[in-house]
């Protein structure tokens, strides 16, 4: 494609004649690659119908290609693989785990696909959750633990038994007496709600990030009308009716 091998001389540019790009090395670009992977996780976060949101996506994504992208070059530049062979791993990749696609294999549902997957995955180590990055984000760790519990048959059938688990773990969480006790028990209802998340297809970063910027913005509006006199509720109230989002 002739944008993406222009975009590819560009890099290499980059590489040669500036000297922020010239100066950078895989370690100290890791820390603007997770910056970015936020912002592309905060634009989905904000995603609607309108063109300005899809607009900002494609400015994150793109964004976070330019990491690839760098890591890429460095990686030639040093002789061990360039981007044409991350494109290629991946190509191999899809190929080999999609055999219900390319292959002979007959799949229907998206279950038997995820639990077909894992089983490939699984092929080169001793357990389905070997691979998990350690240094996720907890809510992430704990949402990719309970999608490959359930290649192993380790889940609830439906959304109202992962429900009704959740509110089991609240109702223990109420009955627990030490700090501890609650501390563990909180843990239980957290991992429980993630777990509610996957049977509603909701990603709990992405709806976790949406409430959390609707309390931000209807805060500001008790903020903003708030005197020594105020009825905070009444304002909150306010806020929310207003559909302050």
């Amino acid at each position: 494609m002739k944008e993406f091998d222009e975009l590819v001389n560009v890099i290499s540019k980059l590489r040669e004649e500036c000297p922020w790009d010239k100066e950078q090395t895989h370690e100290s670009l890791s820390k603007h690659l997770i910056e970015e992977a936020y912002e592309l996780l905060d634009s989905l976060a904000k995603l609607n119908d309108s063109d300005e949101s899809f607009q900002n996506l494609k400015s994150e994504l793109g964004d976070l290609l330019l990491q690839i992208l760098l890591h890429s070059k460095i990686a030639s530049e040093n002789e061990y693989f360039s981007i044409v062979d991350v494109v290629d791993s991946l190509n191999k990749k899809l190929l080999k785990r999609h055999p219900h696609v390319f292959g002979d294999i007959k799949l229907d549902s998206p279950k038997e696909v995820q639990k077909q997957w894992e089983k490939i995955k699984q092929e080169d180590k001793n357990s389905i959750f070997d691979d998990i990055n350690k240094n996720l984000p907890a809510i992430t760790t704990a949402f990719k633990v309970q999608r490959k519990a359930e290649s192993l048959n380790l889940s609830y059938k439906n959304y109202e038994e992962a429900l009704s688990d959740l509110i089991s773990e609240v109702d223990e969480l109420k009955d627990a007496l030490s700090q501890e006790e609650k501390k563990y028990e909180l843990g239980d209802v957290l991992f429980s709600l993630i777990n509610v998340s996957r049977y509603i297809e909701a990603d709990p970063e992405i709806q976790l990030k949406k409430s959390t910027e609707r309390f931000i913005n209807r805060a500001k509006y008790v903020e903003s009308k708030i005197n020594d006199n105020s009825d905070v509720e009444k304002l909150w109230i306010e806020a929310k009716k207003a559909e302050i989002e």
